[in-house]
Protein backbone atom coordinates (compact mmCIF):
# COMPACT_ATOMS: atom_id res chain seq x y z
CA UNK A 1 0.00 0.00 0.00
CA UNK A 2 2.57 2.35 1.16
CA UNK A 3 4.64 1.50 -2.39
CA UNK A 4 1.73 2.62 -4.42
CA UNK A 5 0.93 5.74 -2.82
CA UNK A 6 4.53 6.29 -3.50
CA UNK A 7 4.48 5.44 -7.07
CA UNK A 8 1.29 7.97 -7.26
CA UNK A 9 3.44 10.80 -5.47
CA UNK A 10 5.88 10.75 -7.76
CA UNK A 11 3.80 10.21 -10.78
CA UNK A 12 1.51 13.34 -9.85
CA UNK A 13 4.97 15.17 -9.19
CA UNK A 14 6.30 14.52 -12.49
CA UNK A 15 3.12 15.64 -13.97
CA UNK A 16 2.95 18.80 -12.35
CA UNK A 17 6.75 19.60 -13.32
CA UNK A 18 5.61 18.84 -17.06
CA UNK A 19 2.74 20.71 -16.71
CA UNK A 20 4.42 23.93 -16.32
CA UNK A 21 7.64 22.78 -18.30
CA UNK A 22 8.93 25.05 -20.89
CA UNK A 23 12.22 26.33 -22.16
CA UNK A 24 14.07 30.15 -22.61
CA UNK A 25 16.57 30.42 -24.37
CA UNK A 26 18.56 33.71 -24.15
CA UNK A 27 21.54 35.12 -26.26
CA UNK A 28 23.45 38.06 -25.75
CA UNK A 29 26.36 40.06 -26.72
CA UNK A 30 28.31 42.95 -25.24
CA UNK A 31 30.70 45.06 -26.68
CA UNK A 32 33.17 47.81 -25.66
CA UNK A 33 35.93 50.03 -26.90
CA UNK A 34 37.97 52.87 -24.88
CA UNK A 35 40.26 54.66 -26.56
CA UNK A 36 43.53 56.45 -24.50
CA UNK A 37 44.84 59.08 -26.49
CA UNK A 38 49.04 60.27 -25.39
CA UNK A 39 49.73 63.39 -24.10
CA UNK A 40 53.51 64.01 -24.39
CA UNK A 41 54.27 67.94 -25.46
CA UNK A 42 57.37 67.50 -26.38
CA UNK A 43 55.79 64.71 -29.44
CA UNK A 44 54.60 66.28 -32.62
CA UNK A 45 50.94 65.33 -33.40
CA UNK A 46 51.65 62.78 -36.28
CA UNK A 47 53.98 61.16 -33.26
CA UNK A 48 51.38 60.88 -30.54
CA UNK A 49 50.22 57.20 -29.89
CA UNK A 50 46.74 56.06 -28.46
CA UNK A 51 46.09 52.86 -26.06
CA UNK A 52 42.39 51.14 -27.85
CA UNK A 53 41.30 48.28 -25.31
CA UNK A 54 38.25 46.61 -27.34
CA UNK A 55 36.24 44.12 -24.98
CA UNK A 56 33.37 41.42 -26.66
CA UNK A 57 31.78 38.56 -25.46
CA UNK A 58 28.73 36.10 -26.73
CA UNK A 59 26.68 34.23 -24.17
CA UNK A 60 24.20 31.42 -24.25
CA UNK A 61 21.66 30.42 -21.60
CA UNK A 62 19.62 27.46 -21.25
CA UNK A 63 16.72 27.20 -18.94
CA UNK A 64 14.47 24.29 -18.58
CA UNK A 65 11.82 25.28 -16.42
CA UNK A 66 10.71 22.04 -14.45
CA UNK A 67 8.31 24.04 -12.13
CA UNK A 68 6.54 27.24 -12.88
CA UNK A 69 8.94 29.63 -11.01
CA UNK A 70 11.97 27.02 -11.03
CA UNK A 71 14.30 25.95 -13.87
CA UNK A 72 17.75 24.13 -14.34
CA UNK A 73 19.89 26.38 -16.43
CA UNK A 74 22.87 25.93 -18.48
CA UNK A 75 25.32 28.65 -19.74
CA UNK A 76 28.14 29.46 -21.78
CA UNK A 77 29.86 32.50 -22.72
CA UNK A 78 33.03 33.49 -24.00
CA UNK A 79 34.73 36.90 -23.53
CA UNK A 80 37.95 38.46 -25.27
CA UNK A 81 40.13 41.09 -24.13
CA UNK A 82 42.38 42.78 -26.70
CA UNK A 83 44.62 45.97 -25.75
CA UNK A 84 46.59 47.73 -28.57
CA UNK A 85 48.97 50.27 -27.38
CA UNK A 86 50.93 51.97 -29.58
CA UNK A 87 53.02 54.39 -27.67
CA UNK A 88 56.42 54.16 -28.05
CA UNK A 89 58.24 53.63 -25.26
CA UNK A 90 62.32 53.94 -24.68
CA UNK A 91 63.64 50.99 -22.87
CA UNK A 92 67.11 52.18 -23.49
CA UNK A 93 69.23 54.30 -25.92
CA UNK A 94 68.88 51.13 -27.76
CA UNK A 95 65.76 49.61 -27.58
CA UNK A 96 62.26 50.53 -27.69
CA UNK A 97 59.17 49.35 -27.57
CA UNK A 98 56.62 50.86 -30.63
CA UNK A 99 53.44 48.75 -29.50
CA UNK A 100 52.17 46.25 -27.46
CA UNK A 101 48.90 43.91 -28.58
CA UNK A 102 47.55 41.97 -26.08
CA UNK A 103 45.06 39.22 -26.56
CA UNK A 104 43.15 37.33 -23.85
CA UNK A 105 40.52 35.14 -23.77
CA UNK A 106 38.17 33.95 -20.85
CA UNK A 107 35.24 31.32 -21.68
CA UNK A 108 33.00 29.81 -18.51
CA UNK A 109 31.10 26.71 -18.77
CA UNK A 110 27.94 26.58 -15.96
CA UNK A 111 25.29 24.64 -14.33
CA UNK A 112 22.52 25.52 -11.42
CA UNK A 113 19.25 26.92 -10.95
CA UNK A 114 17.36 29.92 -11.36
CA UNK A 115 14.53 31.15 -9.77
CA UNK A 116 11.91 33.50 -11.36
CA UNK A 117 9.64 35.67 -9.01
CA UNK A 118 7.26 36.61 -11.94
CA UNK A 119 4.84 34.34 -13.66
CA UNK A 120 6.49 33.90 -17.64
CA UNK A 121 2.99 35.64 -18.39
CA UNK A 122 3.88 38.84 -16.79
CA UNK A 123 5.35 41.87 -18.48
CA UNK A 124 8.76 42.21 -16.46
CA UNK A 125 10.21 38.60 -15.06
CA UNK A 126 13.39 39.32 -12.70
CA UNK A 127 15.10 36.28 -11.96
CA UNK A 128 18.40 34.78 -9.65
CA UNK A 129 20.60 32.16 -10.65
CA UNK A 130 23.35 30.78 -8.81
CA UNK A 131 25.60 27.06 -9.40
CA UNK A 132 28.91 26.09 -10.34
CA UNK A 133 31.07 27.17 -13.27
CA UNK A 134 34.50 26.25 -14.80
CA UNK A 135 36.29 29.28 -16.22
CA UNK A 136 39.59 29.47 -18.50
CA UNK A 137 41.53 32.20 -19.72
CA UNK A 138 44.34 32.30 -21.72
CA UNK A 139 46.02 34.66 -24.30
CA UNK A 140 49.24 36.24 -26.12
CA UNK A 141 50.83 39.25 -25.68
CA UNK A 142 53.04 40.47 -29.01
CA UNK A 143 55.31 43.14 -28.14
CA UNK A 144 56.73 45.04 -31.62
CA UNK A 145 60.45 46.37 -30.71
CA UNK A 146 63.00 48.55 -32.48
CA UNK A 147 66.73 48.02 -31.89
CA UNK A 148 70.00 48.19 -33.74
CA UNK A 149 69.33 45.30 -36.22
CA UNK A 150 65.82 46.73 -37.01
CA UNK A 151 62.30 46.24 -36.23
CA UNK A 152 61.26 42.71 -34.73
CA UNK A 153 58.19 41.10 -32.84
CA UNK A 154 58.17 39.04 -30.38
CA UNK A 155 55.19 36.78 -29.03
CA UNK A 156 54.66 35.55 -25.32
CA UNK A 157 51.74 33.22 -25.05
CA UNK A 158 49.97 33.15 -21.06
CA UNK A 159 49.45 29.65 -19.40
CA UNK A 160 45.98 28.67 -19.77
CA UNK A 161 44.53 28.66 -16.34
CA UNK A 162 41.49 26.72 -15.08
CA UNK A 163 39.24 27.53 -12.45
CA UNK A 164 36.76 25.63 -10.37
CA UNK A 165 33.90 28.47 -10.01
CA UNK A 166 30.60 29.42 -8.60
CA UNK A 167 28.45 32.24 -10.43
CA UNK A 168 25.61 34.11 -9.84
CA UNK A 169 23.23 36.46 -12.05
CA UNK A 170 20.13 38.57 -11.75
CA UNK A 171 18.28 39.25 -14.87
CA UNK A 172 15.42 41.25 -15.71
CA UNK A 173 13.79 40.03 -18.86
CA UNK A 174 10.78 42.34 -20.68
CA UNK A 175 8.03 40.83 -22.85
CA UNK A 176 7.65 41.81 -25.79
CA UNK A 177 5.54 39.08 -27.42
CA UNK A 178 4.17 36.04 -26.33
CA UNK A 179 7.59 33.94 -27.17
CA UNK A 180 9.95 36.79 -27.10
CA UNK A 181 11.60 39.01 -24.51
CA UNK A 182 14.84 41.35 -24.24
CA UNK A 183 16.93 40.70 -21.33
CA UNK A 184 19.29 42.64 -19.31
CA UNK A 185 21.72 40.50 -17.07
CA UNK A 186 24.50 40.98 -14.75
CA UNK A 187 26.46 37.89 -13.95
CA UNK A 188 28.98 37.22 -11.46
CA UNK A 189 32.17 34.63 -11.85
CA UNK A 190 33.82 33.67 -8.24
CA UNK A 191 37.05 31.94 -9.01
CA UNK A 192 38.04 29.05 -6.55
CA UNK A 193 34.33 29.89 -4.90
CA UNK A 194 36.19 32.95 -3.32
CA UNK A 195 32.83 35.34 -2.85
CA UNK A 196 35.57 38.50 -2.23
CA UNK A 197 36.26 38.29 -6.25
CA UNK A 198 32.58 38.56 -6.98
CA UNK A 199 33.35 42.41 -8.39
CA UNK A 200 36.42 40.85 -10.51
CA UNK A 201 34.89 39.64 -12.86
CA UNK A 202 31.44 41.13 -13.18
CA UNK A 203 29.73 41.39 -16.80
CA UNK A 204 26.62 43.36 -17.83
CA UNK A 205 25.15 42.16 -21.37
CA UNK A 206 21.95 42.50 -23.02
CA UNK A 207 19.85 40.29 -25.36
CA UNK A 208 17.02 38.78 -26.74
CA UNK A 209 15.59 35.57 -24.98
CA UNK A 210 12.69 32.94 -26.19
CA UNK A 211 10.18 30.88 -24.53
CA UNK A 212 8.85 27.33 -26.10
Amino acid sequence: MRTLKLKITLILLLVSSYAHSYVDLNLSYTYTKRVIDEVNPSLSEDELGQAISITEGAALNWAWYLWEYTALELNYSETSDNVIDNRETQVDENLSILKVDSLSKTTVTGVGIRQSFASRKASIIPSLAVGYAKMVTRGTTTYTLQGPGGVADISVDQDTEEYASSYVTFQIRFRLTQLMGLTLAAKSVMPDFDTSKAEDNLTYSAGFSWVF
